[in-house]
């Protein structure tokens, strides 16, 4: 893909729905020391709010300084080993901010190989898993746009997420004017080009949540074992999902590993207890995938293909 084209054509998507020329880059090094090390401060807020650089005011406003300066000073160093303790991170920001979207922006900009804007056209367009709690939103929103960062081969998750709204504002095109329809379908061939079996990073996006397990089995076969683990651990986060929403069952608010919860309540009934040591090593094998430092091999994703086309009675 033409990474020069594709980001060309985003910014003049942008100019033409908001009549700016976007310029992330600029914010993302301003911030560069952050990932170094010190605390947050109110003037990288004000960095980050530069309405000549894309449309913040237009959706957002920070707490004033008052309310949050104190609070600032105890973010020293928390940036600096993301995405490693990231819930615990995201935790303590929310804290501060009080809202979700305010923190993705900071962490999109601050980390922007790992994180992405809480946005929702592209929360509707992947079907995200509604979480029990905002990092728990979060978190399922920016795994999913991590292992599409995967697929693709050559995006920061923060470029996938430009990619997914794009594609969510093609979606909903009908009243665009002639230029936008133009540019749109442009960025739309642009994304054409092929993935394996004939993918595109359209039909990727579009159509991955019908059954991430069918795409694993592709990355298999394409020896892209880390990539075909996280496509199976999509699969198995929604296998779970699904058993516990139809069991009905009330888990209180908890805390730690969610999957970790969830596979532990499901398998109290007496029809999932003989499936709880595969059920929790497809969840470490899930979390190893999610995680880019940590090792997934052929026999990890093989494992994980069969156990839940089993499971799943494919």
């Amino acid at each position: 893909m033409d990474k020069n084209k594709y980001k060309a054509l985003f910014k003049k998507l942008i100019n033409m729905k908001y009549g700016i020329e976007i310029d992330f880059y600029s914010i993302e090094q301003k911030l560069t020391y952050l990932r170094k090390g010190g605390p947050l401060n109110y003037s990288d807020l004000n960095t980050i709010a530069d309405d000549k650089c894309w449309p913040f005011s237009k959706y957002w406003m920070w707490p004033t300084r008052a309310q949050i300066d104190d609070k600032l000073k105890t973010t020293d160093g928390i940036f600096m080993h993301l995405p490693k303790n990231e819930e615990k991170v995201i935790g303590q920001l929310l804290d501060i901010f009080k809202n979700i979207s305010l923190v993705s922006i900071i962490l999109r900009f601050v980390r922007p190989r790992y994180y992405a804007i809480y946005s929702r056209p592209p929360l509707y367009l992947l079907r995200i898993e509604r979480g029990v709690n905002d990092i728990d939103e979060y978190m399922n929103y920016v795994n999913e746009l991590r292992i599409l960062k995967e697929s693709f081969k050559e995006f920061r998750t923060a470029e996938s997420d430009m990619i997914v709204w794009a594609i969510a504002e093609e979606t909903q095109k009908k009243n665009r004017s002639f230029n936008e329809k133009k540019t749109l379908e442009e960025f739309i061939e642009l994304l054409a080009e092929k993935l394996p079996e004939n993918l595109t990073i359209e039909k990727l996006v579009n159509h991955h949540s019908q059954e991430p397990l069918k795409i694993a089995e592709i990355y298999y076969i394409r020896k892209d074992f880390k990539t075909a683990g996280m496509w199976a651990g999509l699969s198995f986060e929604r296998y779970i999902n699904e058993k516990y929403k139809n069991l009905g069952i009330n888990i209180p608010q908890y805390r730690g590993d969610r999957l970790f919860n969830i596979v532990e309540y499901i398998c109290e009934y007496e029809d999932h207890c003989f499936k709880k040591d595969k059920l929790h090593k497809l969840r470490r094998l899930r979390n190893r995938a999610m995680h880019v430092e940590k090792p997934y091999n052929e026999a990890d994703a093989k494992f994980a293909i069969e156990e839940l086309k089993m499971l799943k009675g494919n």
